[in-house]
């Protein structure tokens, strides 16, 4: 192999790989301090047009991350943007992505107080922007988990609440009241009755009632306002998470 001594002492003082040691040192004619000055030139190179930085601060961030170049660009990351906005930049085309892992950074950073779920009536003192995004985001994975039935009976109130007033859905917050209101009538009228498995009865007579899957509906054709919305809210308030 041409230039074999000249690759080994390249390669103990930058990190490079084999193939590209024998490029730049063949387009050097084996000089080992101008294969290192051009190696150096194509990473700044590289993450100048990737970051869109200038040159300086390119070769301080690869000098920082030993040449690695996808270090570096997260280094600039690190630099440049909150955690909220790298999120929001990671996940630019998943809302439902974004919000999680705000949310999960929220509660961690926060030390929010959970019993499986979230204790959303024992939240701490949060910026109004916080709490809506801890009590929506939880609650929405209430309803993936538990389904509709059961959503409507996880800190309606405050849910609704925020639905109404911070996203601004008071139809959504309608609907889920309404089938609220009318679980609690099945409920109470069939508790009187003498059948079997009372809780079990009662569970699919509430999932086969006309009215009920009427707001069941209502709310699922405008569902996704939830996360439209409340991405919206987040994303227009980066700095108050």
């Amino acid at each position: 192999m041409q230039h074999q001594q000249e690759v080994s002492l390249l390669r103990l003082q930058i990190p490079i790989g084999l193939r590209h040691a024998l490029q730049l040192l063949n387009s050097t004619n084996g000089n080992i301090d101008q294969a290192i000055h051009q190696f150096k030139a194509e990473m700044i190179a590289i993450v100048v047009e990737k970051a869109a930085i200038a040159a300086e601060m390119a070769a301080e961030h690869l000098i920082k991350c030993n040449y690695d170049i996808a270090k570096a660009l997260a280094s600039i990351e690190e630099e440049r943007y909150t955690l909220p906005e790298r999120i929001l930049r990671s996940k630019k085309n998943d809302k439902e992505g974004a919000l999680a892992l705000l949310a999960d950074n929220l509660e961690k950073e926060q030390q929010l107080p959970r019993n499986y779920w979230l204790l959303l009536d024992q939240l701490p003192a949060l910026t109004p922007v916080q709490y809506t995004l801890a009590v929506v985001k939880e609650w929405w994975e209430y309803l993936d988990y538990e389904g509709f039935d059961h959503a409507i009976y996880f800190h309606l109130g405050i849910v609704a609440s925020q639905l109404e007033t911070a996203l601004q859905l008071p139809e959504i917050a309608h609907c889920l009241r309404a089938a609220r209101i009318r679980s609690d009538e099945l409920i109470a009228h069939y508790k009187k009755k003498p059948v079997k498995e009372v809780s079990i009865h009662v569970v699919n007579v509430i999932n086969a009632d006309r009215w009920f899957l009427e707001q069941e509906a209502a709310f699922e054709a405008h569902r996704g306002l939830i996360v439209d919305r409340l991405y919206e809210l987040v994303a227009a308030n980066l700095a108050s998470l």
